[in-house]
């Protein structure tokens, strides 16, 4: 007779592990890094193929240029016998004669991208888009939308073509930057709520979160450690900005703005500038995110 073996029943209630949220949370944020990498470097083999499919296809019709219709003929052909369709045939031979200059392609412009660009007649116009598109990380759609909006005939001057050609960026007035006040409306919190809380529902969205901060600004990371005479500190967010360019610390406070933020923030900046700051960039600063203010309170805790 077989022996019976004592069941093992699984427990399915996690254990709760001290710091696993945020391992969790930089784990999920590595892969998601890895995937959109693998995508661009993709993305970018499928343009220079097309590139390439497009120049040897000009080049077979340069051979046969005494029959005007060979062009359209062999490029009809081939996207039978490869399964593509019509169109994208004709927009590759196109790619390459818009683009002859294989290493005049912006790596930060996909293939959708350059599908959308071809539409453009205009040199200058295209250029202008192309510009624009890697300065401002639009998608596809936002380019779509802004060429149909007619962006560049606003910048013409009194109806005469500007030429226009990528200048270097100014650097940003930190000033600038920041807002006084930001909504994250966005957030679905509970009726009581930690600053634990409000910290993974903006890291839950980080899209958002990032959209609501502005252009130029990057999340580097969460719960940063840093060691000061022995003990550790934690700073909420530390988040990049191109344009300035520094480190920016962000502290999330709930309730009103006390004096003592200050203090702290200001213990986590003069670390960051003295053991975290390079060369090139400039002063790190701090945020301090809070429900509410008092005018006078802030005033003289930030007065000179």
């Amino acid at each position: 007779m077989k022996e019976s073996k004592p069941l093992v029943k699984a427990d399915n209630k996690a254990e709760k592990l001290e710091g696993y949220d945020e391992l969790l949370y930089d784990i999920r944020s590595l892969l998601e890094k890895a995937k959109y990498h693998a995508y661009k470097a993709v993305d970018n083999i499928r343009v220079q193929t097309y590139w390439q499919i497009g120049e040897r296809i000009v080049r077979e019709e340069l051979q046969h240029k005494e029959r005007a219709d060979y062009g359209k003929r062999v490029v009809e052909r081939l996207a039978i016998d490869l399964g593509f369709k019509r169109r994208l045939m004709f927009d590759i031979v196109q790619f390459y004669k818009i683009y002859t200059i294989v290493h005049a392609l912006r790596a930060q412009l996909s293939w959708t991208h350059y599908r959308a660009l071809l539409k453009i007649k205009d040199k200058n116009e295209r250029e202008f888009y192309e510009n624009q598109t890697i300065q401002n990380a639009w998608s596809t759609r936002e380019l779509e939308k802004q060429v149909k909006s007619g962006l560049y005939k606003k910048t013409l001057k009194k109806g005469k073509i500007v030429k226009v050609t990528p200048l270097p960026l100014k650097s940003v007035v930190p000033e600038e930057a920041f807002k006084n006040s930001y909504d994250f409306d966005f957030l679905a919190l509970p009726e009581r709520y930690s600053e634990k809380d409000i910290e993974n529902g903006l890291l839950s969205k980080t899209e958002q979160l990032l959209l609501e901060f502005g252009t130029d600004f990057a999340l580097l990371a969460r719960q940063k450690p840093i060691i000061i005479d022995g003990e550790y500190h934690k700073v909420d967010l530390e988040l990049y900005h191109r344009g300035i360019p520094c480190i920016i610390l962000v502290d999330l406070k709930i309730g009103k703005f006390k004096a003592d933020h200050v203090g702290q923030m200001n213990k986590y900046l003069n670390y960051y500038k003295e053991n975290r700051k390079y060369e090139w960039e400039l002063d790190p600063i701090g945020l301090i995110i809070c429900e509410y203010k008092g005018e006078e309170e802030v005033h003289y805790a930030l007065w000179g």
